[in-house]
């Protein structure tokens, strides 16, 4: 469940083991979470809390290689994503990697998604970053950091407390999303919002069993694509959908060509974001989902976009969207039992076949040391039972990545699916197929 990215920067000095590490060292601060890791309540009566890493060492969450072949980033990051995080210590790693054409190096970031959600995720890597050539002059913290001794006996004090704690925050956030929620009321309503996500699963049609549904093995291969976002734009205007819309049909058009023939119309989970202007830096998770079934039998370029765009609006500011946010808004104060039960239901429904997972990056270049990014390609984990394929997208400087990850025994392999999605694109944007 790591949320990962592949980075991929101008050469030069300032992307060197010893440059990096002292970039995230001046920094790392604005980034307090980056130095905790979750420790489990005794007993296990509640969830875990945050804590800081007495033992902290930040040569444990950086690494440096070198490629054995210039195109061999996409192995690499199938190899990083392949590897379980460290439960012990904090939950990310930057990986220095060098050896791309043309003397290229990349940043392979990994972060549980405990930690992080798409969006701040991006917030987290514009903080070591800058937006012009000359990094910015950010002061040191007012005092050296010194960890905070993680206290038991306070982690259980506060479980009484907690709920009510929770519950006026969660009105608050729910209230924003046109719930009407009191502290009160706060636990029952998510009693009920759990029970209509489950639900409204079970009601849909279960989705079809397709190769993307067979058990999964511990291992990843990745691929990627990319388009450019202005063509992106002008597509969709054209056949009257939003930019999401022409993704989503992209990889319709990808699952079209990729499935084998005859195959029913796959169904998509898209995260949506719902953190609101205020919220962005925070860490954490701020987002519901939705189902969207993907017109793989729709030849028509302009047509599939048309019936993605009909589903989406008539998606938004449903009770899905509604029940799926009230339930991130409360992750952290539900009890492991609960949430645990929440997973088994859900669980026991094919609801969907693949994720496809769209985050708006930065729309203006972004330097490390001098060096500027040229892409940015993300890859979303995979669902732990039963989903060999997500497709992660992110939008970055007029550009737009593609990030295929997916199980290493996927068949065909996802090397063919980022074929397949290169042939959508193209045939939406107008280009040779």
């Amino acid at each position: 469940m790591a949320v990962g990215a592949a980075l991929v920067f101008e050469g030069g000095p300032g992307l060197s083991y010893e440059s990096v590490r002292e970039r995230l060292t001046a920094r790392l601060h604005l980034i307090p979470r980056y130095r905790q890791k979750l420790v489990e309540a005794p007993l296990g009566i509640a969830g875990p809390v945050w804590a800081d890493d007495e033992d902290f060492d930040l040569d444990w969450h950086l690494d440096h290689a070198t490629l054995p072949a210039p195109d061999a980033l996409r192995d690499y990051v199938g190899r990083e994503m392949s590897r379980r995080l460290d439960r012990s210590r904090p939950l990310w790693e930057l990986h220095i990697v060098d050896g791309l054409a043309g003397g290229r190096v990349a940043l392979v970031s990994k972060m549980h998604h405990a930690l992080v959600d798409g969006v701040a995720a991006i917030d987290v890597s514009t903080v070591i970053l800058d937006p012009s050539p000359e990094p910015l002059d950010i002061p040191p913290p007012d005092e050296p950091w010194s960890p905070r001794a993680y206290d038991p006996g306070a982690h259980i004090a506060r479980l009484a407390a907690t709920p009510f704690v929770r519950a006026q925050q969660l009105a608050m956030d729910t209230a924003l999303r046109a719930l009407d929620t009191s502290p009160r009321s706060a636990a029952d309503d998510l009693r009920k919002a759990t029970d209509l996500l489950v639900e409204l699963a079970r009601q849909r049609p279960q989705a079809p069993m397709t190769p993307l549904n067979e058990p999964l093995g511990p291992d990843r291969r990745y691929a990627t694509a990319r388009a450019d976002l202005g063509a992106i734009k002008a597509a969709g205007k054209a056949m009257g959908g939003t930019v999401n819309d022409v993704l989503l049909a992209a990889v319709a058009g990808m699952l079209a060509r990729y499935l084998p023939a005859g195959e029913s119309e796959p169904v998509a989970l898209v995260p949506v974001s719902i953190r609101l202007e205020e919220e962005r830096g925070e860490m954490g998770n701020r987002i519901s989902m939705v189902f969207v079934d993907l017109p793989t039998d729709v030849d028509d370029p302009a047509e599939r976009v048309q019936r993605v765009s009909a589903e989406t609006r008539a998606l938004k500011g449903s009770a899905a969207v509604r029940a799926g946010g009230l339930i991130a808004g409360a992750t952290g104060w539900v009890p492991p039992a609960v949430s645990s039960l929440l997973v088994r239901a859900m669980g026991g429904v094919r609801a969907h076949n693949i994720v496809v997972s769209n985050v708006p990056g930065p729309q203006q270049p972004f330097y490390l040391n001098g060096s500027r990014l040229l892409q940015a390609s993300p890859a979303v984990p995979l669902n732990p039972a039963n989903q060999r394929l997500t497709v992660g997208i992110l939008s970055y400087d007029g550009g737009v990545s593609f990030g295929l990850l997916a199980d290493r025994d996927l068949a065909p392999p996802v090397g063919e699916a980022a074929a397949a999605l290169d042939a959508a694109l193209a045939e939406l944007l107008g280009g040779p197929t």
